[in-house]
């Protein structure tokens, strides 16, 4: 399924007689672009909604996706260093996200899962307005900027594509390993150190992988929303809640959903594009509520 809908971006379009150039040069690198930040969030929405144990974990939640798209909007303020400047500040306002999240929250020690939630929203908040505040001072007469804020696939430059490539796919194999803790966790942090899971660090190693799938896509996406929501809920349902199986599945299925996003985002207006970030909030919210009353009829939310 994932194959055919890459293939289908790649024939579809305003250019009905595309040629090999538009094909190869414009619309390969967009959907190669696409799977690997759909991968990256649905596999840091799992992530989170498995260490939090909560439903509406996602890397909005903790300030993670808004975080990164600060870092992004500082090194296009300061145009120093290209590339380098641009992960790093992504990757470390990413990770410093999540550092402010454990320390706001952290009592003797320990970062309580409820505590880390309502830290996380305020954090979130915080960087949200942050961004804007750049925005209206530094770009407000940049389109561009304006859609990447929206969440778009449009800048698909190959060594951007690379360089978030090796983030996404480290954050998916540093997820992929921890998957048996993270099954444990599950089942509570109490139960968890029971049986022998050093609970604190296993929380520290999958936040900061899942920070570094989030940073690798907002850097070359901005702020698409709902993947890491409801992917992974949509493929708890199919293959069930183990870890091992599940994270795999999430980045598969994430890939998926974000290539035919995008595709009915640059086709079903043209020769006018929607943004990607605006068409995934149209789709994602009805199909959460969905998901929510779904759940709750059969006492599993």
């Amino acid at each position: 399924m994932l194959i055919g809908a890459a293939v289908a971006a790649l024939l579809i379009g305003p250019v009905s007689d595309a040629s090999s150039i538009i094909i190869w040069e414009i619309r390969l690198p967009r959907v190669l672009m696409a799977l690997l930040v759909g991968a990256g969030l649905a596999t840091a929405g799992a992530v989170f909604q498995g260490t939090l144990r909560n439903p509406l974990a996602d890397p909005f939640m903790l300030g993670t996706s808004s975080a990164a798209a600060a870092g992004v909007m500082i090194a296009g303020v300061i145009h120093v260093g290209g590339y380098s400047t641009l992960y790093a500040l992504a990757l470390s306002f990413a990770l410093f996200s999540i550092v402010l999240v454990y320390r706001i929250a952290q009592i003797n020690g320990r970062a309580p899962i409820q505590t880390m939630i309502l830290a996380g929203v305020i954090v979130s908040l915080f960087f949200n307005a942050a961004v804007f505040l750049f925005f209206s001072l530094y770009f407000r007469e940049s389109f561009g900027t304006l859609f990447y804020l929206l969440g778009t696939l449009t800048e698909a430059d190959p060594t951007l594509i690379a360089i978030s490539g090796v983030l996404i796919v480290a954050g998916l194999g540093v997820s992929w390993y921890f998957a048996p803790d993270l099954d444990i966790l599950t089942q509570g942090e109490e139960t968890a150190g029971h049986l022998g899971v050093d609970v604190e660090r296993v929380k520290k190693i999958l936040f900061v992988a899942a920070s570094c799938a989030v940073a690798g896509a907002v850097a070359v996406s901005g702020m698409i929303g709902f993947v890491g929501l409801i992917v992974p809920h949509m493929l708890r349902l199919i293959v069930g809640p183990n870890h091992r199986t599940l994270i795999p599945a999430a980045a598969l299925g994430g890939a998926l959903f974000l290539i035919v996003a995008d595709t009915l985002a640059r086709t079903a207006a043209a020769p006018l594009e929607i943004p990607v970030g605006a068409l995934t909030a149209l789709i994602g919210s009805p199909y959460f509520v969905y998901l929510l009353r779904r759940r709750q009829r059969f006492g599993q939310f």
